[in-house]
Parts: structure tokens; sequence; C-alpha cells
């Protein structure tokens, strides 16, 4: 028991005056009686001159200093250690992190544990205290607001699930102490392993000294540990490279070892489904292993590695990367323009070819057209088409505009990027009608003058104006506008960036129609709708490949060094110091006083009524 007041103490000296008071004889008068017999008591007490009498067992002495004691005892603020919650507001933060899904728990996972504990906490609510619950991840999710509910607080417990995200708690706490500003008397518990940890060189507001000075009612911050050891193997760093003076590339990797034993590990290497790679090797306590893969397959693919090893954290054992397609893109012209050839041929990435009428070759990526479609469009691959003529079925002529001026351009759209269109000059343009999945990505008022889309066979890029017409030839901008076009009509648009991203990170998705349908490495679908010309799909939580339908697919990567070393850590740091860990159960201290009150009450009651009977005798 620990006592927040202990200098309350000192009231107990009060006990020496009751009883002082108890032993002080009373001065008595002379009086005449004509018998002593009823005064037998008092003649007693007539010895002497002495001032203190033999103290007497007596019930009212008694009485009042066990009252003076439970004044004094409640006066001290006692503490008693439970596993309940601390009395007042408590907000429970529970750590949902990939180093939680570490299986080193009996319970089952770190999260599993840390639930139950949670659940524990809640069952020991007092009828007036109130608790909160607070998810943090790679963000922060408020599972339930202050309430006395258990059955809600409950239930919002079940709701949290593992996640594969990094993460750190400090805006987690940072939200926490804020719910518990406005309240009179709470407590913050974190329920984790420490891995998340308080991000104090990033962020000012948490790692500033607390003022001195401060008013303000500051909440109490309390670590319930989880987590029992570090046995786990993981993929850290994975990325391609080029060959040095090569086309080709190479891929390297970092696996780390966070155990106390060395650990023999089988790798996998597999790009589209193909495996390139296997090997096994040796990751010494506490030491990483570089591996590095060269001469990759020339195509374009995602890169799978994969550890095929049994350990605590299984997210951390696969890792993807995009592997960039060492041979050029083939394009096939069917133009005379020498400023469309010259722009084509000052491309590195491209390898252009000339195509006359009737000989199409089969091999090319990619065509570009000049008022040629129809030997385009039977060749049935994606097409740069320029100022073509009528199709039925995919645009046809409604007039002529003359001096368009551009107004509007889709800056989300890939083949837009690095382009502004601010200083085009177009002396007259066709006003065409085109197929509902062409979209206009530059248009003049109600006049689209470039278009781009999928009819679920392939892409298609249409600038609807004769290049003579205007002076887009003349400028810096027409070989990126070729270049972009091509790389989407390719399915290159995608950076390696937006092609693998970390658990949490949205994923930025160019598509062309008016939503995209997305299946998780669990196999949901989900169906989002675009935005602009762009899919953004924030529910990354769980590693693994994301397939987009009619798109190029994404994967999701731990790559996190922090989250796969998954040693337990002792104590967390807050902006008020260090916290240390409670290691695997809760224990809090619960302040009594108001029950000793109670009993002071009572006992004083008790106290009068005897006096009273005596009394009344």
């Amino acid at each position: 028991m620990r006592f927040l007041s202990s200098s309350a103490f000192w009231w107990l000296l009060l006990g020496a005056i009751i009883v002082l008071l108890y032993l002080l004889r009373i001065k008595r008068k002379r009086t005449l009686v004509p018998s002593v017999i009823l005064w037998k008591r008092a003649l007693e007490e007539l010895d002497a001159n002495a001032p203190f009498k033999k103290l007497r067992r007596n019930l009212l002495l008694v009485l009042q200093l066990l009252a003076l004691a439970a004044i004094v005892f409640a006066l001290a603020r006692p503490l008693v250690t439970t596993r309940a919650l601390a009395a007042g507001s408590t907000i429970i933060v529970i750590d949902s992190t990939a180093s939680m899904s570490a299986r080193d728990e009996a319970a089952g996972t770190r999260l599993d544990r840390a639930k139950q504990l949670a659940r524990e906490m809640i069952d020991g609510l007092g009828g007036s205290d109130r608790a909160a619950l607070v998810e943090s991840s790679s963000r922060v999710t408020i599972r339930s607001p202050l309430t006395s509910d258990r059955a809600a607080l409950a239930s919002a417990i079940d709701e949290i699930q593992p996640t594969d995200a990094p993460g750190n708690l400090t805006d987690a706490l940072r939200l926490s102490e804020q719910i518990a500003r406005s309240q009179a008397e709470a407590t913050i518990v974190i329920i984790g392993d420490g891995g998340s940890a308080i991000d104090m060189e990033n962020d000012p507001a948490l790692g500033r000294p607390a003022r001195v000075a401060s008013t303000e009612q500051k909440a109490a911050v309390r670590f319930v540990r989880v987590g029992r050891r570090a046995a786990n193997v993981g993929i850290v760093a994975m990325n391609s490279r080029p060959l040095p003076g090569t086309s080709r590339r190479e891929l390297f990797a970092s696996i780390a070892n966070f155990g106390d034993n060395s650990q023999s590990v089988s790798v996998e290497l597999q790009i589209d489904g193909r495996l390139i790679d296997a090997r096994t090797i040796e990751v010494a306590s506490g030491d990483k292993t570089a591996l590095l893969f060269g001469a990759l397959p020339s195509e374009a693919g995602l890169a799978e590695l994969k550890l095929i090893h049994d350990d605590d954290l299984a997210s951390d054992n696969i890792a993807y990367a995009l592997v960039p397609g060492a041979r050029r893109t083939s394009v096939g012209v069917m133009s005379e323009n020498p400023f469309l050839l010259q722009a084509l041929a000052s491309n590195p990435d491209l390898d252009v070819g000339r195509v006359t009428a009737g000989s199409a070759n089969p091999q090319f990526d990619c065509l570009v057209s000049e008022g040629a479609p129809a030997e385009a469009l039977a060749s049935n691959r994606p097409l740069l088409l320029i100022n073509p003529p009528e199709s039925p079925g995919l645009w046809r002529t409604l007039g002529k505009r003359e001096q368009p001026e551009v107004t509007s351009v889709e800056r989300s759209h890939p083949v837009n990027a690095f382009l502004t269109y601010a200083d085009l000059h177009v002396e007259s343009a066709p006003r065409r009608e085109a197929a509902r999945w062409l979209k206009p990505i530059v248009s003049a008022g109600n006049d689209p003058l470039i278009w781009a889309g999928d009819d679920g066979h392939r892409r298609v890029v249409l600038i609807g104006f004769d290049l003579a017409q205007s002076d887009l030839p003349l400028k810096v901008e027409f070989p990126i506008l070729l270049a972009n076009s091509l790389a989407w009509l390719a399915s290159r648009d995608l950076p390696a960036a937006l092609r693998v991203v970390q658990p949490g990170q949205p994923a930025i998705i160019p598509s062309s129609g008016a939503n995209a349908t997305i299946t998780t490495p669990a196999g949901d679908s989900e169906q989002i709708d675009s935005q602009e010309g762009s899919v953004v799909f924030a529910n990354t939580l769980r590693i693994g490949k994301y397939e987009v339908k009619d798109s190029t697919p994404f994967a999701v990567s731990l790559l996190s060094e922090a989250e796969s070393n998954t040693m337990p850590r002792d104590s967390i740091k807050t902006r008020d110091g260090e916290v240390k860990g409670q290691a695997g159960t809760f224990q809090s201290e619960r302040e009594v006083w108001r029950w000793i009150a109670l009993l002071a009450v009572v006992v004083l009651s008790l106290e009068w009524w005897v006096y009273h009977r005596r009394v009344s005798i």
C-alpha cells in the first residue's frame, strides 16, 4: 500500500490529546451529603491531589481513537494495488502494428494477449469509472469514446484486428492526452510490446520538456508490456537496380536475424509467378546478410522474395520489388512526319520502326499512326492516333473550330505528366464526338483536343488535330507528350514507388474507367470509384499482392527493421520521461480513502449512540 499524502499521519498525534483528556482528574467541589453509599466510585477517586487517574477500559475512548485513525488514513489518500482500472477515466491504447502479430504469447499473438488484458481491465470497471479505447497502427482509430458501458467496450476490443503496418505511438498518445485533458482524473494505459515507440525526435510537441509552471491537468501514463522474446528473421530491405554497363537489372535484399541463435533460411525469388532463384543462407544472430540476384529476365515484372522459415513473425518473410523491363518498348510508326519521327527516335527507351500499309509487324508493342486509322485499328495493339479520319463507332466529325485555346487539362492522367499546354497554338481542329470509353484529357472549352481510354482490349490515345496546324511539334513538350503516351499505352506508366507500398500507405492507381475492382491478398474484392483519372486505395494494412482488374497489380511489403525486431521493450519514452513497463500483467493503484472516510462516519455515529445511551440510563 502506498499513500499520496503521507504527511497527514501527523494528525495521529491528536490521539494523545484524546487519551490525555481521559487521564485528567476532574477537580471536585466539597459538598455535605447525608450518606456516601451512592458515592463509592467518587470516594475511590478522592485519593490525594494527583492530577491524573488510572486509564481504564472505555468503549468511547476506543471508538474515538478508531474514528481519528480512519480520518487520518483517509486524509493520507492510501493506494491499493489491483488489476482493475484506476478510478476515474482511463484511455486504453492498444498497439496493433506488425510486431504485435508475433506468436510468442501463450494466448497466441501479442495482440491476442493485449486484447485479453484489456478485457480484464474492462471487467474491473467501478460504478462511476469510464474507459475509452484507442487503436494505434499506421493510423489512429478511436474504437470507443469514454463510456461505462462494458458491453460496448468489449465489442470495441473485438473490432481490433491484426495489421502488417509499421507505426509509432506518437499520434495515439497525443490523441489520448486530448481526451484526458477534459477529465478531472484520467489515466492513459498503453498495451503493446514497445516496438512502435514514440518518435521523440520528429515530434516537437512530445519531445519538448514539460512546462514547470503549467496548471494543466496531466494524465498519468502507464505501459503494460506484452511479448516474451525476439525469435525472428525478416527481410528488412529490397530493391532493384541496373547492372553497370548493360541494360539488364539486378535485385538486392537484406535479411536480418534478431534472435539469439544463428539461423539457416531457405530463400526463393519469383518474378510474376516464375521461379528465378532458390538458395539457402546462414544468418548469424544479431546480424544481417545481403543477397544479390543478377541477370534478371529482361521483361518487366513484380519480384517476390520469400523466406521459407518458421519464426514468430510471418509478415516480414515476404517482400516485393518492381523490376522494370530491360527491353525497350518497340514502336511501329505509320507516318512520314519528320518532326514525329525525330521526337520518337530521340527517346532512348523506344525501339522505333517504320510501318507501311499492309505490313504491320506483330512484334511492335505500340503503333503510332498519323491520319491512317484503318491499318492501325486492324492490328489490335495499343494505339497513338494523330488526326485520324472518321471511324464508325469510335469517333465522328461534327464540324471545325478555329484557333481553339486549351482551357482544361486532366492533370491526374499519366499522359499529361509534366505538361501544361499553356502556350499551345492550334490554327484549327475538327470538333469530334468520341466513344464513351475515350475520355477527354485536354479540352478547349466544350471541345476536347486529346482523348485517352481503354476499351477493355487495348489502350488508345487520340490527338484530334493536325500537327501541321499547330506549333506542338516545335515545343520541348512534344517529346514528353509522346513518351508519356507510349509509356501509358505499354502499361509502363506506373512508377516503382506506386507499384510497391508499405502497409497503411494509400496506393494510387491510374484508371481510365469510372471505377476499379481491387482484390486483396485475402481474396476480398473492393470496387473503388475513380476520381480525376485515378483510384486511391487505402485498405493496404496487410502485406501481399493486390490484383487490379484490367490494370497492373501492385504489392504491399513491410520492409521495416523496427517492426521486424520483435524484442519487447522494457519501457517507453513520453514527454514527461520514461515509463517502465509492467510485464504481462496490469497492476493498477486505486485510491480507497472514500471507503475509509465512510468507516470514520460509521464509527463516529456508533460513538454518538453509545454516549447518549449511557447518559440516558
